[in-house]
């Protein structure tokens, strides 16, 4: 059974606190669950059903994407959702996403926050709404090993589980053993060839491809004798993965018995509040096109995203229910 937007004429879900709910994942609404919102009683008729339509820039975030409403539809804009990844060629950047008609008549725009190099981050709005979407995004735990200090032999630190051990030499046949280096920068470099780039396996570390499945993280080479883990997965999980030590030298530690002092990890928490819907969306007939441009990104920055509608088969505001 197919499931379709219906209306008859009560107040919720369209309006007040009966649009509530939504489940978002990745930051984008499923359709079952919002035609499940959307769907009211079996004698309603129906008029229309969810759609997504995804857009895609990898040049330089100032060329218009164009969307156009099918031969015989018609389309009721409910929300946008844009992901964006920051390159690395300029610190900072403010993204602007405006959505327009054929006629260069905005629709609706808006300002992501101020963003650094290397960023990936995710806004979205409803149409019509000032905003209306409340929660939070999935943010994967962090802690942070400092070392300083050149380890002693035998020293250790404990990964989610796995023990990672200090040797003058590595022993042959013996996985998970770290070589120590002339001095602190030496042994950074064994740690970040076992970490980060994964490779050297068996002149500077013997960490095994297994190994790294098992950790559920990866790291970030030495800035200021600092090196940062993040968990594989955004979310308050990845704040239980343990982090610990046995250095002799005191300052060589992890900033927490577990990630999630660096960065806290954080659950992915969207729900919409309230909507008047389905008039709070800009209404499009067949063949007209919707622009999204996407402003100020830099050379190298990758935008996409998904503009989520409503299509209906007649125009809903003439047709007779």
């Amino acid at each position: 059974m197919s499931r379709v937007l219906r209306r008859d004429g009560r107040t919720a879900p369209f309006g007040g606190t009966g649009f509530t709910n939504i489940n978002w994942v990745s930051g984008v609404a499923s359709t079952d669950d919002v035609a499940d919102i959307l769907r009211e009683d079996e004698g309603a008729q129906e008029i229309g059903q969810p759609g997504l339509q995804y857009y895609a820039e990898a040049a330089d975030g100032t060329t218009a994407e164009t969307l156009t409403v099918p031969s015989g539809k018609v389309w009721r804009l409910v929300g946008l959702l844009h992901q964006q990844t920051n390159s690395a060629d300029a610190a900072t950047r403010t993204v602007t996403v405006t959505t327009r008609t054929a006629a260069d008549a905005t629709i609706e725009a808006f300002a992501s926050a101020t963003s650094v190099a290397n960023a990936e981050t995710e806004y979205d709005f409803l149409f019509g709404t000032d905003d209306n979407i409340v929660g939070s995004k999935g943010v994967a735990a962090q802690g942070t090993l400092s070392m300083a200090t050149k380890p002693t032999a035998d020293d250790t630190i404990v990964i989610n589980g796995t023990t990672f051990t200090w040797k003058a030499a590595l022993t042959a046949g013996t996985e998970d053993e770290l070589l120590i280096g002339a001095d602190a920068a030496a042994s950074q470099a064994a740690l970040e060839a076992a970490f980060v780039d994964r490779d050297n396996g068996g002149v500077l570390h013997s960490v095994s491809d297994a190994t790294y499945t098992a950790l559920e993280m990866t790291a970030i080479a030495f800035a200021a004798d600092d090196m940062v883990f993040t968990a594989n997965v955004k979310g308050t999980a990845g704040n239980a993965l343990a982090t610990t030590e046995t250095f002799t030298a005191g300052g060589n530690v992890f900033d927490a018995a577990t990630l999630g002092t660096t960065t806290a990890g954080v659950d992915q928490a969207a729900t919409v509040g309230t909507l008047d819907f389905p008039t709070a969306g800009p209404l499009l007939t067949a063949g007209e096109d919707v622009y999204v441009i996407v402003t100020n990104g830099q050379a190298a920055d990758d935008f996409k995203g998904y503009l989520f509608y409503i299509e209906y088969d007649a125009n809903p505001t003439t047709v007779t229910l």
